[in-house]
Formats: structure tokens, sequence, C-alpha cells
């Protein structure tokens, strides 16, 4: 007698739904249906089906992040996962095989492929599903394995060499030292390039202040971090966003002070920047001062590390220790330091002091510009865009082709 298969599918949409199991049925197919992610997953858990077709595009929980938690799971790892969508772009393709998913079927599809991929599916075995098995002499030699991370939150592919992405945290050593107005500045720069989308993200619970310098009102980092990091998934990310210029978005953290406690939230901040970074070309992440352990966690989906320093002697001591700290943490982003002037100029020493100072060499140097920063304040926008003719906007522009642009190898 010939086996039966049931396959679990999962759409929002009732009319598909129907229409994708009657013609499954019709092929002699058992079938189970679910409505929404968490409804799939909780089918998935009762049935164990032999495959599940499943929707994209859903409220709350998107057909990436149920088959992320699917794969996660070593009871369901194996279930067979046809993505099921009308999205075509090959991005969205990428993001869902680099999910876990076996297949991806664009709607609408004629009934005879339906079919067909689904038959093919299921005629793999089921350990071809799984890396081979390691010769003896493999096992002796292999290195340990490196510990899978505790959240579920994707893990994308490194930003292309060459740099058309990038995630740049920024922080100082103490506060007063202009992080958020390079930030501003830094996403603005980031914006000017063709074809690109930019996040600027604060990353300072209990310390917001975006919302009011940019005339903007929300809290979805504060909302973030108070989930669990298993629930922090594409979709859940990109509804706390507020838009912001035509190519930017900004995640905000809010004005109570009381939030401040969340900066011990380290497995959610690292999630939300691992989506963040999939989300958008460049992410500037305003880190605020010192290294509470968001911080620490965010950092290492980091590309590019800024250190602002001022050229204030009273500050080194502070400014070198958090150089070292970073350094301790072995980070994969490329530490950069800027120097932010703002000081009297009485009291601040030149950039070449600076540099002997800190034993590291500046990447930008920010001089005072007070009138500048006022304006721009007061129109709640960046320096950029009240000056783009200011050394500002000049050396802001710099550093940002610093960050994106490869260095051109010398000519032998």
């Amino acid at each position: 007698m010939a086996q039966t298969y049931t396959l679990l599918v999962v759409d929002d949409d009732l009319d598909t739904l129907k229409l994708v199991g009657t013609t499954l049925e019709k092929q002699g197919f058992h079938i189970i249906a679910a409505k929404n992610g968490q409804e799939a997953l909780d089918r998935v858990a009762e049935t164990q089906p032999d495959l599940i077709l499943l929707d994209v595009m859903m409220p709350k929980m998107d057909g990436y992040e149920v088959t992320r938690r699917l794969r996660a799971n070593p009871d369901t790892a194996q279930i067979p996962i046809i993505l099921f969508t009308a999205k075509a772009q090959v991005d969205d393709k990428v993001v869902g095989l680099e999910a876990g998913a076996d297949d991806y079927l664009t709607k609408p599809t004629h009934p005879a492929e339906l079919v067909a991929r689904v038959r093919n599916i299921l005629k793999r075995p089921v350990t071809s599903m799984l890396p081979p098995e390691p010769a003896p002499d493999e096992r002796r030699s292999a290195a340990p394995a490196a510990p899978a991370p505790s959240y579920a939150g994707p893990q994308s592919s490194p930003a292309p060499s060459g740099g058309s992405r990038a995630v740049v945290g920024v922080l100082a050593a103490k506060g007063g030292q202009g992080v958020s107005t390079l930030c501003i500045n830094l996403a603005a720069g980031f914006a000017e390039k063709p074809d690109k989308n930019v996040i600027l993200a604060e990353f300072t619970p209990g310390h917001g202040d975006l919302n009011v310098r940019l005339s903007q009102s929300g809290e979805g980092l504060v909302e973030l971090l108070r989930r669990s990091a298993r629930d922090i998934y594409r979709s859940a990310v990109e509804s706390t966003l507020v838009e912001h210029k035509d190519n930017q978005r900004l995640l905000l953290a809010g004005l109570r002070p009381s939030d401040v406690t969340l900066t011990h939230a380290g497995e959610q901040a690292a999630a939300v920047v691992n989506e963040l970074k999939q989300i958008a070309d460049y992410v500037v992440l305003d880190l605020g001062v010192s290294l509470p352990t968001s911080s620490q966690r965010a950092l290492e989906h980091c590309t590019h590390i800024l250190v602002v320093a001022e050229p204030d002697p009273n500050s080194f001591e502070q400014t070198r220790a958090l150089l070292q700290d970073v350094d301790t943490l072995r980070l994969q982003g490329k530490l950069m330091v800027a120097m932010v002037h703002r000081v009297r100029n009485d009291l601040a020493v030149n950039a070449a002091e600076l540099q002997k100072q800190l034993e590291r060499e500046l990447d930008a140097v920010f001089t005072p510009a007070p009138e500048l920063a006022h304006q721009a304040t007061r129109q709640q926008q960046s320096m950029l865009e009240t000056d783009a003719q200011s050394y500002t906007a000049q050396q802001t522009l710099k550093l940002v082709n610093l960050i994106t642009e490869p260095k051109r190898q010398p000519r032998r």
C-alpha cells in the first residue's frame, strides 16, 4: 500500500489555503492547515508533518522566522520546507534559503509545478538534509565546534568585500562628547549614497534623545528589548522602525529613564542588530557611553566600531580605558577613532597630541561648529542638511567614504 504523506499548508489568505490544499488533496496527500506562524508551529508540534508548504508574508511572524524556529529545534529540523510567496526578488529567495528552506515557489504557481516540487522534495532521503558524517580521521583532527548562539536570530552572510554594507557602532567613554550628533550626521551621509537605505538606531534605553532632536515619536528599541530574544524576528523589528527621510528610518529608545535597566538585555540587543543589518544597507548604532551588556552584544555585529574622543586632557584616561576594553572583547569590527572638538580652545590639545595620548591614529577630526550645531538642533535635522558646504559636512562625508570605499592597493 502506498504511503500517504501529511502536508502542512500555512497561509493567512484563506482562498490560497483552500486552493493549494484542494490541489494537493486530489493527488492523494493528507492536508492540515494553519493560518499564521504561531499556529503553524503548534500544528508541527502536534502532527510532525512530512512536509511544510509555508507562506512568507504573514502578520506577526513571517515565514522566514517560522523556518528559523523549526530549524533551531532538533525535533523539527529535518522536516522539508517549501516557501510559497508572491515575493519574486532574488534577495527574498536568498533570505528564505539561508533561513533553511529546501525550495522556493513564487505565486502564482501552476498546479503541476506545485505537485512536482512537493513530490521531488519527498523523494529525498532524510539523511540528505544533514551534514555528512566525518571520516574517523577527520573526527580526531577536527577543531571543536563553536557554541551556537542562544537566541534564534538568523546568521546573515558577511558584508560583501569592498563594503557596500556597513554596521557602525558609535560610542564614547563619557557623556557630552557628541556621539548622538555624530550618529545623526553619519546617517545623513550614508543616505547620500544612491539607491541605499539607512537605519539610525539608538541603543541607549533610559537615555534616548532622538525623539526630541529629530521631532519623532516612538520607543521601538524598548519594545524589542522587552521581548524574548526568540521573539525578535524580521517583521517584528521592521514594525518598530519610524520613517524619517526618503531612505532613512529610525529605531528609537524612547524617553523614560527607568528603561535604563534594559541595558542588561544582551541577547535581545544582539538579535535586534542581527535583523537590522539584513534590513538596511547601512546601520548606524548610537551606543552612547561606556560598554553595558547590550552595547557589547550589539558590537559583535558591527563592521566598524567608532570611538569618539575629545581633545580634553581630563578625558584621556577614560578614553584609553574604553579603547583597551574594546580591544579585550576581540570584536571583528574595524576599530576607528574620531576626534570631536567640543571643549574650549584653551583647554584642548591638537590632533597630533591626542593621537600621542591615545596611542591611536585618528580616522576623522571634527572641529568646533557651535553655531551650525545650534541651527541644526533648532531645525531638528543633521548638520549636513543644514549646511552641505560646511567643514563638518565635508569631514562627515570623508568618514562615510572611509567606511564604505575599499582602499586602493598601491601600484607596484
